[in-house]
């Protein structure tokens, strides 16, 4: 982004207010007391509001600040106070007039931060009662503010527009540039201020001359002096979330003009002069975390699993968490996210940091991520589901066959076998050849990872599981929990003493960055759910449990089309679903690749149609638990013909075509039909394997090998080269970034979900107004529960669902 071309708006003011430089309008300096001076350009935050308010877009802060003035002998006869939130700030300040009668000045400020250097801001100030020109006047301002153009900040800031009239005669707008400079990055801050109005000429504008050094983090020490030599020292210190200093004013020769003293607090932490205190985190995770969860504008939002881990991850590095209180209820995760949980978990008790988990339903797989935590509670009338794993299969075609119904459907690769629930009554060699090697690799998984949790042997560990499930007095006599606790308890119990701060909490418990160079961001792609086509609804939101190819189509350009976008990241978790889908998002995933490095992190599944669209990435990560490849396609369509006779159902069948009676639910495939059909099959297989052949840089041959339908863990995926690396999403972030030279970045999810509300029953409204319109609720025309559709679509999906309770 080329940072100049935010001033070109301001640099057309500035031509346009010198228009007025041969009227003779009245001026409107803004009165001195109690609001001190700060630069136009570096100003950020609560000072923002009355010296520039587009610095209120910089921060995201909620804080306050109460000033007062020793003038003349006399202490806190000017006051003044400002309330700041989210970019908008609310002031006050009460003049003292030795010469006069005293006078308040109101002011309301709004700041907008556009992109990642820009800020604008308006603010309205009205002096009541004050003194001459200032007697109800109201004053409309514009600010500018603009950074990342490595050490050089730019402000401008343009009080009165409005230009109200004094004795008939119209005011002048006053004009304000500034000019910031960091030569030993933000320990030392240098500014320049310009100010004249629109009757004068640049040989008439006064000057101020600021400075700010910050000798240790926290203390700030500033001055300023202007083109009559009056000059400014003041002092600031921050104080843990609060902050207390002064500014003193002095003339040329040296004589106190006023002081204002301050004290304030804001939300987010800060530099500070005190050390801070560590405090427990409060974490609680129940049920399932989505990938991307809508993020309503109004009303409460999820935790995306994303930030759940990165925010795991920072708590792991900052010096104010000294300890996390874990609470697991009714834990769902798949167990690939169950991995990066626990290698989040992990990495926080390696920075010697304590974590304490209770289990409110001790199920395998919280369980399984308690087991990194260095003590688990359970209650202690509970039951510990230690039990493994299991696999369960459903077969429809003996129920089919008694209605008279039977679904044909086609595959490439004997190790396909979705295909198999709805033609056989039970599995085949192959299927149970990849199921129980799934199941061994996730079962070894599990138990390592336990065993070293619990410091004990993998054969102990497989003794007690084969004795689960465990009453609470078993599951603590045999070592498997460290306590029995309510979990209202485990704080007075466990951590006395420690000042908390929840999760919620501590995700806008950021520490303040007044740092002028924009953090470049990885924008994260995310796939979550089944791949199928577009709904056509172009008025709603896509379910969230599906990936469909318009809302991907717009979400990889608007990241690689986004400048402040320097890498992307697809994260995936999706079995797969519609080849055809599958091949436009692809298409988006390649496009994107062309423009921005492009990186694949997969989360509990990325299998058949998940692999297929995997595979523009120059990197692939994988959990160990990841269940993946499954590289084949199947298809097929219905036939009734059973269940029409059975009802005594009359139908007839007329075609213009030799294939048009192809799909007809009437009959089965003809032998010419299926050969036809079949070759449609083989050719996209075909392709679906070249395509991960010159990806993976293996021939066509080894991918056939490894195709074949054929489903692998992630670790396994690593051995035979169809993934790079093992990991999650926090590896690959990382990864990503140290390859294109990142120091530091931030992250943002795509597609944006951001719905100014969510209505309750919208899939019951979305029905209803489907009906109204006449559009149906199944555009794609699938048949509910049948992997088949009256399209004749081709497949590529994972033959099963997993889930580990």
């Amino acid at each position: 982004m080329n940072p100049w071309r935010w001033c070109r708006p301001v640099l057309s003011f500035l031509l346009i207010t010198s228009a007025y430089g041969s009227d003779d309008s009245r001026r409107i300096p803004l009165p001195e007391g109690v609001f001190y001076y700060r630069p136009a350009a570096t100003t950020y935050g609560l000072e923002s509001a009355w010296n520039n308010p587009a610095g209120l877009g910089r921060t995201g802060m909620t804080g306050f600040e109460i000033m007062a003035d020793y003038y003349a002998g006399d202490y806190f006869k000017s006051w003044g106070t400002v309330f700041y939130r989210d970019g908008a700030a609310t002031a006050v300040r009460h003049v003292d007039n030795p010469a006069g009668e005293d006078y308040d000045e109101w002011l309301a400020s709004l700041g907008l931060k556009l992109g990642q250097t820009l800020n604008v801001g308006t603010s309205y100030r009205y002096f009541r009662k004050g003194p001459g020109i200032y007697n109800n006047r109201h004053l409309w301002n514009l600010g500018f503010a603009t950074q990342g153009m490595g050490s050089f900040a730019v402000g401008a800031v343009f009080s009165n527009l409005n230009r109200g009239r004094v004795d008939g005669e119209r005011t002048a707008t006053e004009q304000r540039y500034s000019l910031g400079y960091r030569p030993l990055g933000q320990v030392l801050t240098v500014a320049a201020d310009v100010f004249l109005s629109s009757r004068q000429n640049l040989s008439e504008a006064e000057f101020v001359y600021h400075a700010e050094l910050i000798p240790t983090p926290g203390l700030y020490v500033n001055s300023w002096v202007d083109s009559d030599g009056n000059f400014q020292i003041g002092l600031r210190a921050n104080l843990l979330k609060y902050f207390v200093g002064s500014h003193s004013r002095f003339d040329k020769a040296g004589h106190n003009g006023r002081t204002t003293m301050f004290v304030g607090a804001t939300n987010m932490r800060q530099a500070s002069l005190i050390p801070e205190n560590p405090r427990r985190l409060d974490l609680t995770i129940s049920g399932t975390v989505a990938e991307n969860p809508p993020q309503p504008i109004f009303g409460p939002r999820s935790v995306p699993f994303l930030s759940l881990i990165t925010d795991i991850y920072r708590a792991a590095d900052d010096r104010s968490i000294g300890a996390m209180k874990l609470n697991l209820d009714r834990l769902a995760l798949g167990m690939g996210q169950a991995q990066e949980l626990r290698d989040a978990l992990q990495n926080f008790r390696s920075r010697g940091k304590r974590i304490i988990c209770h289990l409110g339903a001790p199920n395998n797989l919280g369980y399984y991520v308690a087991s990194a935590a260095d003590s688990i509670l359970i209650p202690p009338v509970s039951q510990l589901q230690l039990v493994g794993l299991r696999a369960e299969l459903t077969f429809w075609a003996g129920t089919l066959e008694k209605v008279g119904a039977r679904i044909e459907l086609l595959r490439v690769g004997e190790y396909k076998s979705a295909p198999e629930a709805y033609t056989r009554e039970s599995s085949s060699d192959e299927n149970r050849e990849q199921i129980n090697a799934l199941l061994d690799d996730l079962f070894e998984q599990f138990v390592a990872a336990i065993a070293d949790g619990r410091g004990l042997s993998a054969d102990s560990v497989r003794h007690m599981i084969d004795r689960g499930p465990f009453t609470s007095d078993e599951a603590l006599r045999y070592g498997l929990v460290d306590g029995l606790c309510y979990r209202d308890l485990v704080a007075r119990n466990y951590f006395a003493g420690l000042p908390s701060i929840s999760f919620r909490r501590y995700q806008s418990d950021t520490l303040v960055n007044d740092s002028w160079q924009p953090t470049p961001v990885i924008a994260v792609v995310v796939a979550d759910g089944e791949i199928t086509q577009d709904s056509g609804n172009d008025g709603w939101p896509e379910p969230s449990s599906s990936v469909r190819p318009r809302p991907m189509a717009q979400a990889f350009e608007r990241a690689w089309r986004n400048p402040e976008v320097a890498g992307i990241v697809l994260r995936v978790n999706s079995p797969g679903g519609w080849a055809l889908a599958g091949e436009e998002i692809h298409r988006a995933a390649a496009k994107a690749a062309e423009t921005k490095p492009l990186m694949v992190s997969m989360a509990n599944v990325a299998a058949s149609g998940g692999y297929y669209i995997a595979t523009p990435s120059r990197r692939l990560f994988v959990n160990p638990a990841t269940v993946t490849g499954s590289i084949g396609i199947y298809g097929g369509k219905l036939d009734l013909s059973g269940l029409y006779e059975k009802i005594k159902l009359g139908k007839e069948l007329y075609t213009r075509g030799q294939y048009a009676g192809m799909l007809s639910t009437m009959r089965p495939f003809l032998p010419e039909e299926r050969e036809k059909y079949q070759s449609h099959l083989q050719a996209f297989y075909d392709h679906f394997v070249s395509l991960v052949s010159t990806s993976r840089r293996l021939t066509e041959d080894s991918v056939d090998q490894l195709a074949r339908g054929r489903v692998w863990t992630g670790r396994q995926a690593v051995a035979c080269g169809l993934a790079d690396q093992t990991g999650g999403i926090k590896p690959a972030l990382d990864h990503l970034a140290a390859e294109i030279g990142l120091e530091r970045y931030r992250v943002e999810i795509y597609p944006q979900k951001r719905p100014l509300f969510l209505l309750p029953g919208a899939s019951l409204w979305k029905q209803v107004m489907a009906m109204l319109s006449g559009k149906g609720n199944s555009p794609e025309g699938e048949l509910p529960l049948l992997p088949v559709s009256t399209e004749g679509a081709i497949l590529a999906r994972m033959p099963f669902d997993l889930s580990i309770e």
